[in-house]
């Protein structure tokens, strides 16, 4: 910025860097409040960490060591916040940084007028983006930030530094009249959470253009001021339940056709930013695989995610200090998951070039159909760090600490992809634990330490007690047809070979290293099930209560047969689940496979919290 003390002339792309990175600066710090006050579209808690994920990325580049025209930069800090978008606010600011760059990529420098000039084109492109605007919002209030920039310049007033003052003072009294708009707001008594990280944007580039310094950034959590209203947290979406997102990337896309193809989906809150190579889409939806069949139409889908917003709005009614974390490998109940307020991260798989999140975007019975009439074989691949990182984040902002427990380090990179994500936070607040298990057993370890957090466990005594029980949590396999197996890497050829010549069953379980090997032998395919189930009870101590979970690859009649089996068969069973196994596990094991986990039960007693 070029200035006398009293006047600023004109911004270059150096000043522009320094500004935002202030103004970034300042909504890291407020972050927890914006959660706080967070009620619209959804009263989960999470727009400031939303934003917070979106001018990260735009932080990342302007730090970079580059030299910039300012069209250059724009265009750059406009890519980077489309990569980072987080939520609807994020979505929306993405597409003001979107309408700054497309309007400014003339200038190599902006006055007063300019400025002014887009600005305004800016606010009315977060406006284009939204399906159904809803004023009180985020968009009124860059609109009103931009027309007051426009009026002043209108009348002569060229100082950039007056025009800011007036611009955040404009910007401020819009925040402030956003529940005068949005019935929501007023009956909870807090300002629109995405607007109020819009006018704290703006706090932290004045207090730049008054100071010249640039305040540090904060990685940690703050505190709301003593004077915030927070607000009363409504009740959970009663539909709609996924926020779903993704990237397109193409040559030539066709945005206003993608719009007007997801406006037809039963779904709601719906943006999409961007422009003809780039677009962020955000959607609240039941179906986040219909999002994702449309998107792929327009172009390749590079990110992709549904986050469940019934389960980030339980977390602020959390039983207990600790929120458990594990992975879509994990069959578990899913009266369970929400009962104890488990947060899964989905795995990955792809029939080629079309990628899926397990059991959110590909069902079980999708995913056998697809299997059947594809000649492609399916692959899976771990979560990235990222995936990790957002329910790290979005948990610890809510004052919880976090035990994740991932499908074992020996069997997929998972582990690895959470350890990663982890050593960005305190090393305090996320454990991440491996189970050296999978599938059912894997879900049986997971839900007692839900049980156990819930009942007032610390972090450290769930983990030592799992550490000490773990060799109890056993996982049983029948498999088959081991040749999925031997294409995934898990099983040997030797194996599958021995077992199709002979005609055998062979029993897999999970091994003290984690990985999965033989550990019996079922002769004949005739009664197979019935072999399994005498198999499995010959394991389990007839002394001893135990839990089970039974999960099958498109083989229900069969996972049937086997709890009846197993019920019948040992006296004390306090609860046998039958889950569809997760498409992930199916990938590997593939159709007609049978999981069976156990363990001896024990309630976590009480813990003082």
């Amino acid at each position: 910025m070029a200035s006398n003390a009293l006047a600023i002339t004109h911004i270059d792309a150096p000043g522009l860097e320094q500004a935002l990175l202030a103004g970034i600066a300042n909504v890291l710090r407020q972050r927890d409040h914006i959660n706080e006050i967070n009620v619209f579209p959804v009263p989960d808690g999470d727009t400031g960490t939303n934003l917070a994920f979106t001018l990260a990325s735009v932080r990342s580049v302007i730090e970079r060591p580059d030299r910039r025209s300012l069209p250059e930069l724009l265009e750059q800090v406009a890519e980077a916040a489309l990569d980072g978008a987080r939520g609807n606010s994020g979505a929306i600011m993405a597409q003001y940084f979107q309408g700054l760059s497309e309007s400014g990529r003339e200038y190599q420098v902006l006055d007063g007028p300019r400025l002014a000039r887009i600005s305004q084109s800016a606010a009315r492109s977060a406006w284009g983006a939204m399906s159904n605007p809803v004023p009180g919002t985020l968009p009124t209030v860059l609109e009103d930030f931009a027309d007051e920039l426009t009026q002043l310049t209108g009348n002569g007033v060229d100082d950039i530094r007056a025009l800011f003052r007036r611009g955040l003072e404009r910007a401020r009294k819009s925040l402030a009249e956003t529940p005068d708009k949005l019935a929501v707001l007023r009956e909870a008594g807090v300002v629109d959470a995405g607007a109020q990280g819009f006018v704290d944007l703006l706090e932290g580039v004045w207090r730049y253009m008054r100071s010249g310094r640039i305040p540090a950034m904060v990685a940690g959590l703050t505190t709301a001021p003593d004077n915030t209203h927070h607000a009363a947290h409504g009740s959970a979406p009663d539909q709609h339940r996924f926020c779903t997102e993704c990237l397109v990337a193409g040559d030539a896309l066709d945005v206003e056709r993608m719009r007007r193809q997801l406006e037809a989906l039963d779904a709601s809150s719906l943006v999409v930013a961007g422009g003809a190579r780039r677009a962020r889409v955000h959607i609240h939806t039941d179906s986040p695989g219909d999002v994702f069949r449309v998107c792929a139409d327009h172009g390749e889908i590079r990110q992709q995610k549904a986050d469940d917003m019934t389960r980030q709005h339980g977390l602020m009614n959390q039983r207990g200090k600790i929120a458990i974390v594990t992975d879509s490998a994990a069959d578990l109940p899913a009266e369970e998951v929400d009962r104890l307020g488990i947060h899964v991260v989905p795995v990955r798989l792809n029939f080629g070039d079309e990628e899926f999140l397990d059991k959110l975007t590909i069902t079980p019975p999708e995913f056998y159909r697809r299997l059947a009439e594809s000649s492609t074989v399916p692959q899976t691949s771990q979560p990235p760090p990222g995936d990790f990182r957002r329910q790290f984040d979005l948990l610890t902002s809510h004052g919880l600490q976090v035990l994740a427990l991932q499908i074992s380090g020996a069997l997929s990179g998972t582990l690895q992809a959470a350890e990663q994500a982890a050593s960005r936070f305190d090393a305090s607040a996320i454990r991440v634990f491996d189970t050296l298990n999978g599938a059912t057993g894997q879900g049986l370890m997971t839900l007692w330490a839900a049980e156990a957090a819930a009942r007032g466990w610390s972090n450290p005594a769930i983990a030592d007690r799992l550490e000490e029980t773990r060799a109890e949590f056993r996982t049983l396999c029948l498999v088959r047809d081991l040749s999925w197996g031997v294409r995934g890497g898990r099983i040997k050829p030797w194996m599958e070979t021995i077992s199709r010549r002979l005609h055998l069953n062979l029993v897999l379980g999970n091994t003290r290293e984690g990985r999965l090997g033989p550990c019996g032998v079922l002769p004949g395919r005739r009664n197979a099930v019935r072999r399994f189930a005498r198999f499995i009870l010959k394991k389990m101590d007839p002394e001893r209560v135990y839990r089970v979970i039974i999960s099958h690859t498109d083989a229900l009649d069969d996972a049937r047969a086997l709890r009846k089996l197993l019920l019948s068969g040992h006296p004390e069973v306090a609860a046998c689940w039958l889950e569809d196994a997760s498409p992930a596990i199916g990938c590997h094991a593939g159709p007609g496979a049978l999981m069976c986990g156990f363990h001896p039960w024990q309630a976590p007693e009480d813990r003082h919290r």
